[in-house]
């Protein structure tokens, strides 16, 4: 995408982007968690819900280990058009206004201002790299881009505040998903009389780059999950 500083980290204090797509709401869930801790001790995450829709416990029991102060619930539903701050989606692609002024606007038109202080504040490029995890995002898809490059300007504005963001979609994601840097498929395999999940690298660092996952790199998500986990 011309303009854009597509980046394959080399190591987790690097700024950068996920997503996540496939398997179950809960071990999505897992894996956001486990990049995001890996990341950052104390990560921020906003769930998309909605009270239309049954609640999956083994989700929760990932987001129950959310700090209190980071965790934020956004139900679209509840969302009222605003037209004083224009259609969402052309924040998004905004160039003529900084990085922060993008996210502050983004977070006042889902009415999560709180959580664009707590990111943004005394923040900059130079500062500790922190995570932040839009779980369930796909939930969103009425209020922004779906084609490639509607997206990465918002990525990079969170970039620029040294933050990582990681994306959980259900099913198979859009366009837009090629401005993710990492993309990661979670699908069920059968090994023997067995059923496991594995975790496939579909979208990231081409194998000759240094990155922290390759195209096509493929692990059984248990093993992922307990070197993520690791020290």
């Amino acid at each position: 995408m011309p303009g854009s500083s597509r980046r394959y980290a080399r190591n987790w204090s690097t700024p950068t982007s996920f997503g996540i797509w496939g398997g179950t709401t809960g071990e999505r869930a897992e894996l956001a968690w486990a990049i995001a801790h890996r990341i950052d001790a104390e990560p921020y995450w906003l769930q998309i819900e909605l009270a239309s829709e049954p609640h999956d416990p083994a989700e929760y029991a990932v987001v129950d280990q959310v700090t209190p102060e980071h965790r934020f619930l956004l139900d679209p539903e509840e969302m009222a058009p605003q037209t004083d701050q224009g259609n969402v989606a052309t924040w998004f692609l905004r160039t003529d206004v900084g990085a922060g002024e993008r996210l502050n606007r983004l977070a006042d038109f889902t009415r999560l201002p709180l959580l664009a202080q707590r990111l943004l504040g005394g923040r900059s490029a130079y500062s500790p790299t922190k995570a932040l995890v839009i779980a369930n995002s796909d939930r969103l898809n009425a209020f922004y881009p779906q084609h490639e490059g509607g997206i990465r300007p918002f990525v990079e504005a969170f970039n620029e505040y040294a933050t990582t963001l990681i994306l959980t979609v259900a099913d198979a994601p859009n366009e837009n998903s090629r401005d993710i840097d990492y993309l990661v498929q979670l699908s069920e395999i059968e090994r023997g009389a067995q059923r496991v999940t594995r975790a496939t690298c579909v979208q990231g660092a081409p194998r000759n780059v240094p990155g922290l996952f390759a195209v096509d790199e493929r692990r059984d998500l248990d093993v992922l999950l307990d070197d993520l986990r690791g020290p």
